[in-house]
């Protein structure tokens, strides 16, 4: 009887080991192919007409493979030695999380794993791959309800992930254990998380194989993957600048169905829709819209209140762009122009963001960037109002990844949102920008969305 394919052909070795004995003499291997390449195609191959297409796993967005396999080693350099597990913990819960995996592969496959080993040898001597991709096994009865999933083995998928070595989750428990006998041990290179919040799959992959093995080391390599993308390239930037085209034009259309008597909710379909109609796929998080008294809330849910004349409206609201997100906050007049108390504290607001804005650049800490813009609040007496932090991280997450202790890399993308909330005035001010950090200071990404308060009333008033 023939044995099972368990791999790609250039990978049968892999499976081999995993299931033999550790320590157990490989087969000769083929040669690797570390960067995939297309295999001949037999004519019988053909899909048949009638039949469904099956997907193939793969980045679907601009970057491309290469983009994503330098990434990857980039990660191994860092490295040395050893193994580093990266899971697929990508979700969206009110924003999208857990991107790490996608930052390495561009593949948005559920329960899909990357297992990275520097140490392996480079062909013809090596017996394990440096990369290997695992995605769960198929499930026939799932796959009605969620879509038709690829096949192994693949060469296209191969081709189309650039990872060459492909395998089912089934063989992850053995090669972490091979990772800790023979590539000195394995690798934590994502962030820590404090509780309630889930635990990383990774930790209890870790957590299993230590078990089975004696003295199996975890080098504590926490924020790796965060420090690597706080800088972002200028592929990644130009997604991020078209998210920011997206968002503009979803404000722009929220702006002509701001009137006394509407809803927040009609408000904020017109914001979403503005967004798809320039070319948006996904909100990049839950869209805030609140009036009123609940301006005042920092994430205002229910959208549904209708609005009043002389009332402040708070619209925290942004797209994506490949999961590239934006973030921006703008605060407009119900009735189309600010009242004197409302401008006064527009004013203030406007004022430490600027502050925050000139405090950035490259070298200085997130926690200056924020004592500027905060010391502008407290010299106008509204300290105690202010009741969230002015700066974090964007990029493939909404709050992204990045290093808080550490001075700012030139590259890397943070919001400047200073805000004001005075409940028992019904007052809410938040502005929110995104910057670029440079060498020298930082550049506004998102001032095409009108902010300066005397263009916001005019153009109000023209989309009447």
């Amino acid at each position: 009887m023939p044995r099972p394919i368990r791999s790609t052909l250039a990978c049968w070795s892999l499976a081999a080991a995993l299931t033999a004995p550790i320590g157990a003499l490989a087969a000769d291997p083929p040669a690797d192919r570390s960067t995939p390449r297309p295999l001949p195609v037999g004519p019988l191959t053909a899909p048949v007409p009638g039949l469904p297409e099956i997907p193939q796993v793969g980045p679907r967005g601009t970057l491309g493979p290469d983009v994503y396999r330098r990434r990857r080693q980039a990660l191994m350099d860092k490295l040395k030695t050893g193994a580093a597990l990266v899971v697929n913990e990508m979700k969206f819960e009110g924003d999208r999380e857990g991107m790490d995996f996608y930052y390495l592969t561009g593949i948005d496959e559920a329960d899909a794993a990357l297992l990275l080993q520097p140490s392996a040898k480079p062909p013809p001597f090596h017996t394990i791959a440096r990369e290997i991709l695992f995605l769960s096994a198929l499930n026939p009865e799932e796959e009605r309800v969620h879509g038709a999933r690829a096949v192994l083995p693949s060469n296209a998928l191969e081709v189309a992930t650039g990872i060459a070595t492909i395998l089912r989750l089934r063989f992850l428990p053995g090669a972490l254990i091979d990772a800790c006998v023979h590539r000195g041990g394995l690798n934590y290179v994502g962030r820590f998380v404090a509780e309630p919040r889930p635990r990383p799959r990774v930790m209890d992959y870790y957590g299993k194989t230590m078990e089975r093995t004696y003295g199996c080391k975890v080098n504590d390599l926490n924020g790796t993957l965060a420090r690597m993308r706080e800088v972002k390239e200028p592929a990644e930037l130009a997604l991020m600048r078209k998210a920011i085209a997206y968002t503009a034009a979803g404000h722009a259309a929220a702006l002509k169905a701001i009137r006394p008597g509407a809803s927040e909710f009609e408000v904020k379909d017109a914001l979403e829709a503005g967004f798809r109609k320039a070319g948006a796929h996904h909100l990049a998080y839950d869209s805030i819209v609140g009036s009123g008294s609940n301006s005042t809330f920092l994430h205002y849910p229910k959208d549904d209140r209708t609005m009043k004349a002389g009332e402040l409206l708070l619209i925290d609201a942004a797209a994506e762009a490949e999961y590239y997100a934006a973030d921006v906050t703008r605060t407009y007049p119900v009735s189309g122009k600010f009242s004197a108390e409302q401008r006064t504290l527009y004013d203030i607001v406007l004022k430490a963001q600027a502050a925050g804005i000139a405090a950035a650049r490259a070298g200085v800490r997130v926690a200056d960037v924020e004592a500027a813009a905060r010391k502008v609040i407290e010299d106008a007496g509204y300290g105690d109002y202010a009741i969230h932090g002015c700066c974090h991280f964007v990029g493939l997450e909404v709050h992204d990844a990045g290093d808080y202790d550490a001075p700012l890399p030139a590259g890397a993308v943070i919001t400047v949102e200073p805000g004001i909330y005075i409940p028992q005035r019904a007052l809410g001010v938040r502005i929110e920008d995104e910057i670029l950090i440079t060498s020298g200071g930082s550049e506004l990404l998102s001032g095409s969305i009108p902010r300066d308060p005397a263009e916001i009333e005019r153009l109000m008033a023209a989309g009447r």
